[in-house]
């Protein structure tokens, strides 16, 4: 038919899926899963604290991921929010990063967030971590709301909106991608969705005025990739978007299920067709508790993420759940026209981000060789005290 999506061969088809999926391990080498991993084609990896032990370690470490997926691009990322979020710290010789809402709270605000992103920034180009999953842009209006709370900057809407977009323009001057979360806003639910399915129960109208707008900002400040959380939103789910084929089952008493954000073709469309973002999307990690209880498995909400827009599976710990997903994204790609399109669209946008954000191989390795004993001492490139000195002048709050 006319405009189809021509189906590449198996092998390809398998490429072309493993490339939407963002994958963890453990270990401060490269050990047999993530050679799986890459070689099955992921064009994303995370590392947490478990994979860090020291800068040259690190910047080590990414370049080898870099060089086994050579000649394709490998987008490393890391959760770097300051804080209790915060991977990289003065405990693996990095500068210690506040909370967000420390820089939130200080006497500039903003400038807080610019010395914040641009050592943030500076540090994690220097170690091969092209990508950090930050800002926070969640509104954070409920007190008993553990999960988000001091991540956020505020609970102030036109605030948390400033100075978010004074973070991501900072760190990515430094050329490292920034990822406003989580989408559309976690800042109001009660429950955590790394254990179950929190609904956010507010109208559109009320997402729109307090929850929304912080994103909008981000988008204006030129934000690489937005990451959608696991939450139900039933006031999107109508008129935002695309809402076509929008439920999860359901039964006769109760009616259908409403997905969850991160599988919903209404509330990730609104990002695309209402407020006309263009960069990556990704969904939050696929194997939060959050997920466990839906029909399907995490294959099947993987795949309900790429018909309703999403670009980027994560997948932050198992082999298993990570192949499962890299399955059902194929064999969706084999039979399904959307979801060809779908992928199709994705691989430009990664395509895009790659180029502006991701180092290869060779890049990766002189900044890795930077760190050698022999040449540098690591104190001269990262956690140097001069930063340290300027974050807490910047934030006003000492990591002593």
């Amino acid at each position: 038919a006319k405009g189809d999506v021509a189906m590449p061969p198996f092998a390809d088809i398998y490429a072309t899926a493993a490339r939407l999926v963002c994958f963890g391990f453990d270990g401060l080498e490269m050990n047999s899963h993530c050679e799986r991993m890459i070689d099955s084609g992921c064009g994303a990896v995370i590392i947490f604290s478990r994979n860090i032990s020291s800068p040259h370690q690190v910047a080590t470490l990414c370049a080898s991921m870099k060089r086994r997926a050579h000649p394709r691009k490998l987008l490393v990322m890391v959760d770097q929010e300051g804080g209790r979020v915060a991977r990289f710290s003065e405990n693996n010789h990095f500068t210690q990063i506040p909370s967000a809402q420390d820089v939130g709270n200080a006497l500039d605000p903003v400038v807080a967030a610019q010395t914040t992103g641009d050592v943030i920034g500076k540090e994690l180009r220097a170690v091969n971590v092209d990508m950090t999953l930050a800002p926070v842009v969640d509104v954070n209006t409920n007190p008993l709301n553990i999960v988000i709370g001091d991540r956020s900057f505020g609970s102030d809407t036109n605030k948390v909106g400033e100075v978010a977009s004074a973070f991501i323009r900072a760190l990515q001057k430094k050329g490292v991608a920034a990822c406003a979360k989580h989408w559309p806003g976690h800042g109001d639910s009660a429950g955590d969705s790394h254990d179950s399915l929190p609904t956010i129960a507010h109208t559109y109208e009320r997402l729109r005025a307090v929850e929304i707008p912080p994103f909008l900002d981000a988008i204006a400040a030129g934000v690489a990739s937005i990451l959608v959380a696991h939450l139900v939103v039933p006031g999107m789910e109508h008129g935002a978007g695309d809402t076509a084929a929008n439920t999860n089952g359901g039964d006769e008493k109760n009616g259908p299920t409403l997905p969850p954000a991160s599988c919903s073709r209404s509330v990730v469309g609104a990002l695309r067709n209402r407020f006309g973002f263009r960069n990556v999307i990704m969904s939050d990690d696929m194997e939060m508790g959050a997920l466990l209880s839906l029909p399907g498995g995490v294959g099947s909400c993987a795949v309900d993420g790429l018909l309703a827009g999403v670009d980027l599976c994560l997948v932050c710990h198992s082999e298993e759940p990570q192949r499962e997903v890299i399955a059902a994204l194929a064999g969706a790609i084999a039979k399904d026209e959307r979801a060809r399109k779908n992928a199709a669209a994705t691989h430009a946008r990664l395509d895009d981000l790659c180029k502006r954000f991701v180092d290869g191989a060779e890049t990766a390795e002189a900044k890795a060789e930077a760190f050698s004993l022999s040449r540098v001492d690591a104190e001269a490139i990262v956690g140097k005290s001069s930063d340290q000195e300027r974050v807490e002048r910047a934030v006003g709050v000492s990591r002593l």
